[in-house]
């Protein structure tokens, strides 16, 4: 049985005669029609504002693609395990690898004044006296108020031949600090630079008086009897010092030099062996080694290993590629030994010594053009020297190419005696 339910009386509903969807449409179109018939009248006013949010939209888009295009910034790299490891080879007189680190880790550590001030003894250690003021001065840069900063600084200027500028910096430095080992000891150092060894001497009494176990102290007052000729006393400050610092190769390397002009070369060579076998890098201490073997033990063979390691190493190092050009000359290879003697004249060489070599290896090849290109102005170098060196030589070997040289030379000095 189905029940019907009737339904409800709903009526009848009439349909609208505008509908609410197109009375919208029209309202929005008048809307439109009004804010276009302003624009039109007030185009004038309306352009600018217009024009500066078009240029401001553009503005966003630009920046949002440079962002999207710069790449993810890479993690700053930790620097302390690189300066533990700096620090075992320093200690280990691998001055050379230490450096090298200690300048990789630098511009991490921009405000340590010890790692700038390392970075230049190194260079200093490895005959690099420019790049040691270079670093001298940012170990400066970094702290101002140091005063090893300044007292490193004022040394590597009196290494690279600036010894009047170096004075100024190691007498701040002790107006910073008068105290200061090292400031003084450097002082001392620049006060025999500028050949004032009484003051030199008078600074260092105090400074050993006050601290007996200074080795840049010791060595300072080593230099100081060294340039008097007071080779004994020079070697025995030198080799106390040194085993004060055994790391600090350049000591070694002093010793090895007074061994050698005493005649020592076993010992001279023992103590350079040290400073390689620590670093293995040392220009100088592999300069020193081919130069006992070419000129004084007649093995240039030997000193060919040592002094190409250096140049190889080393290839700024102008004395190895002079000293290389020895060891081939004396093997007979003329052209190979011209080219080092070159070489090492390219790279600044002011020493009449080389220029004398330079041009009698191209009278050997048979080059006179180039061999004049190097002796003239080795001679007039060797004339300007105190005392004058290598001048003799290299007038004796002139007239080979220039006969009429003789002559010259005889009316030049004719012509001053009057």
């Amino acid at each position: 049985m189905q029940i019907r339910t009737p339904k409800k009386y709903q009526g009848v509903q009439r349909r609208s005669i505008i509908g609410c969807r197109r009375l919208s449409f029209y309202l929005l179109m008048l809307a439109l029609i009004a804010a276009g018939i302003g624009i039109v009248l007030n185009r004038n006013t309306l352009a600018p504002i217009v024009q500066n949010a078009l240029y401001d939209f553009i503005g966003q888009l630009e920046d949002t693609a440079a962002t999207m295009a710069v790449p993810e910034p890479t993690p700053t790299t930790d620097p302390r395990n690189s300066l533990v490891e700096a620090n075992n080879y320093w200690l280990g007189g691998a001055l050379d690898e230490a450096t090298d680190l200690y300048v990789d880790i630098a511009e991490s550590m921009p405000n340590s004044v010890e790692v700038y001030r390392r970075i230049a003894l190194g260079l200093i250690n490895a005959s690099r006296y420019a790049e040691a003021v270079e670093y001298g001065a940012r170990a400066v840069n970094a702290d101002p108020f140091d005063a090893e900063a300044w007292a490193i600084y004022a040394w590597a200027l009196d290494w690279d031949n600036r010894a009047t500028e170096a004075l100024a910096k190691a007498l701040h430095a002790l107006e910073l600090d008068p105290e200061n080992r090292r400031a003084n000891a450097y002082l001392a150092e620049v006060y025999s630079s500028l050949g004032q060894s009484e003051r030199s001497e008078l600074l260092l009494a105090d400074l050993l008086d006050a601290a007996p176990d200074s080795a840049e102290g010791i060595r300072a007052r080593g230099l100081v009897k060294w340039n008097r000729n007071d080779f004994a006393g020079a070697l025995d400050d030198f080799k106390t010092a040194y085993g004060l610092a055994d790391n600090m190769g350049f000591i070694a390397i002093d010793i090895a030099i007074i061994e050698k002009d005493l005649g020592n070369y076993g010992t001279a060579q023992e103590f350079l062996q040290q400073v390689v076998d620590a670093d293995p890098y040392n220009p100088h201490a592999l300069f020193r080694l081919g130069e006992i073997a070419v000129s004084f033990e007649g093995n240039p063979a030997q000193a060919m290993r040592h002094l190409q390691d250096c140049v190889d190493l080393n290839p700024s190092y102008l004395h190895c590629h002079f000293m290389l050009g020895r060891a081939q000359e004396r093997l007979g290879s003329i052209e190979a030994a011209a080219a080092s003697f070159g070489r090492a004249i390219e790279l600044g060489s002011v020493n009449p010594q080389h220029y004398y070599w330079a041009g009698y290896s191209q009278i050997l090849l048979g080059n006179c053009t180039r061999a004049m290109s190097y002796l003239e102005p080795g001679l007039r170098l060797a004339r300007a020297s105190v005392p004058p060196r290598f001048a003799a030589d290299i007038e004796a070997i002139i007239p080979d190419c220039d006969p009429t040289f003789i002559g010259r030379a005889a009316l030049e000095e004719g012509s001053s005696d009057e």
